[in-house]
Formats: structure tokens, C-alpha cells, sequence
């Protein structure tokens, strides 16, 4: 059934292992912490510009409006065309935060137990599959593109937030 979703590929879902602790060569910076001065990068500063402007929200959310009373799907060819725009999206989406080497995303209320992250690589370009699951609801299914210059995934789960490294 996988293999017809993958448009006539082979390839596999690989299932991502989910730490819930800081080991040593992960240590507080790499799991996001919010960098000050100079050693800021000007992604994170970005993103934390975005969020702290609320009245960009609304402009967004009027665009998008806009878009779709007219029949038309908002960003959809800029999606195909810069995946990096499609996963910045799809993260927002899930209130998180991409930062260079990763992501974070909230998932308070869930157990360790309930995730489940797997990665998918095939011609097109790499994929990651985040499935979320909650007795007496439907499973919450993500499925994010990768950069093609990511590494090794490494999934961490703490304090209720999913961290994601490459």
C-alpha cells in the first residue's frame, strides 16, 4: 500500500528513534534554545520576528481568504517549487519553530508512547512522517518535506515538545 502512495518507488518508511533525554553531545543549544547577540543566526531571528508580529498574522489570514473565495489554493506552486517554504508552513501550522539544523514542535498532553516518527527517502526528495496518536480520536498524520542537505535525523521528546535535528 506504501509503495503506491511513493508514485511507483520501492522505498520504505525508516522509523526515527525517540529519545526523551538530553544526552552530552545534545546539549541545551542544540535543542533550541533561544540564542542572544551576536551569536544569533538571522533564520532564528527572523522566525522570532514573525512571531512576535501578531498584525502579520492578520494580513496573512485576509490573503489567504482572499485566495480561496476566488477558487484558488493559497502558495500551492511555491510549495512545489521551494519545499524549505512548504515545511516553514506546515510547521507554523503546528504552532513550532524551524530553526537551521531542525525543528521544534509543541506537543503537549501526548506520551512518548503516542509518537511515532519515520523517514522516507526516494528520488523526488526526502520526507518525514509524524504521527501523533490520542484514544477516541483520529491519529494526527504530518508529513513534512526534508532539505536535501539534512543528515541523520535525531528525534528528542521533552518537556512536551518534539525536537527534531539534521
Amino acid at each position: 500500500m506504501e509503495a503506491a502512495h511513493n508514485r511507483g518507488t520501492m522505498s520504505t518508511w525508516e522509523t526515527v528513534h525517540l529519545e526523551t533525554g538530553i544526552t552530552a553531545e545534545d546539549n541545551e543549544e542544540s535543542i533550541g534554545v533561544k540564542a542572544l547577540g551576536l551569536d544569533a543566526e538571522p533564520q532564528q531571528l527572523h522566525a522570532e520576528f514573525h512571531i512576535e508580529a501578531n498584525h502579520l498574522s492578520e494580513v496573512q489570514m485576509n490573503h489567504q481568504r482572499v485566495l480561496v473565495a476566488s477558487g484558488m489554493i493559497p502558495e500551492s506552486h511555491l510549495a512545489e517549487i521551494e519545499p524549505e517554504r512548504r515545511l516553514a508552513w506546515m510547521v507554523d501550522q503546528l504552532h513550532g519553530t524551524v530553526n537551521p539544523d531542525g525543528l521544534t514542535i509543541p506537543l503537549h498532553g501526548a506520551d512518548e508512547a503516542d509518537i511515532q516518527i519515520s523517514t522516507l527517502n526516494d528520488e523526488a526528495q526526502r520526507q518525514l512522517r509524524i504521527v501523533v496518536k490520542e484514544a477516541g480520536h483520529d491519529d494526527l498524520l504530518r508529513v513534512l518535506p526534508i532539505p536535501a542537505e539534512a543528515g541523520e535525523i535525531r528525534a528528542h521528546f521533552i518537556n512536551g515538545r518534539l525536537h527534531l535535528r539534521w
